[in-house]
């Protein structure tokens, strides 16, 4: 007993002077007295260790955690220029390209059983006054929306018709272009886009 109470008390004075940083390691053999029980510092409740063991009979048992695998969710992926339609200078009219794309991208949403519907946003070049491309841009979304309606792809009752005019240019166009090389470069402003709309709830079976 005087053996056992010795060495209590030395682990008390070594547990008083050693470093937080040394305390806080889990990774060292735990010291017992000649009875084999663990060797607890009365202030903390941790064990006296030494710097060779492997294991820690004070450490709390692991917790099992039960981890639920939920399989993602794949919708059908409809890349952004199969959505986007072009139309020519100053005009609101289909060019043939364009009623061909819309074409493809009908047949692609009536087959895929995720999509809900679908949004169309008119856009207009940087050439004329705000007002009439605002006006311009209206017509091109409304060209595609009443297209995509005819095609039984889209109903006038859900589906948002938006227009920017020339408020959201993206073609990067030199400003001292003749005007020719000007209608040219601006191609790209000239434009609706198609706007994918999924349903809330996955399908059971997943898109494409």
């Amino acid at each position: 007993m005087a053996f056992r109470k010795s060495l209590i008390l030395a682990s008390v004075l070594i547990a008083g002077f050693m470093p937080l940083t040394a305390r806080a390691q889990d990774n060292r053999q735990v010291w017992r007295d000649t009875e084999g029980q663990i060797v607890h510092v009365f202030s903390s409740g941790t064990c006296v260790r030494e710097n060779s063991a492997t294991s820690d009979p004070c450490a709390p048992s692991p917790v099992s955690v039960e981890v639920t695998w939920t399989p993602p969710v794949h919708y059908t992926v409809i890349a952004k220029e199969d959505r986007t339609v072009y139309f020519e200078f100053d005009k609101a009219g289909l060019t043939p390209e364009a009623k061909a794309k819309l074409d493809a991208l009908a047949e692609k949403i009536k087959s895929a059983n995720d999509v809900q519907g679908a949004d169309v946003a008119g856009y207009a070049d940087r050439i004329g006054t705000v007002s009439y491309n605002e006006k311009l841009s209206e017509a091109r979304a409304k060209t595609v929306r009443d297209y995509l309606i005819a095609q039984k792809v889209v109903n006038t009752n859900v589906t948002k018709t938006r227009w920017f005019g020339k408020s959201e240019p993206k073609a990067n166009c030199a400003k001292n272009l003749p005007r020719a090389q000007m209608i040219q470069c601006l191609q790209s402003d000239r434009k609706v886009q198609v706007d994918i709309i999924y349903r809330v709830e996955p399908p059971a079976h997943g898109g494409q």
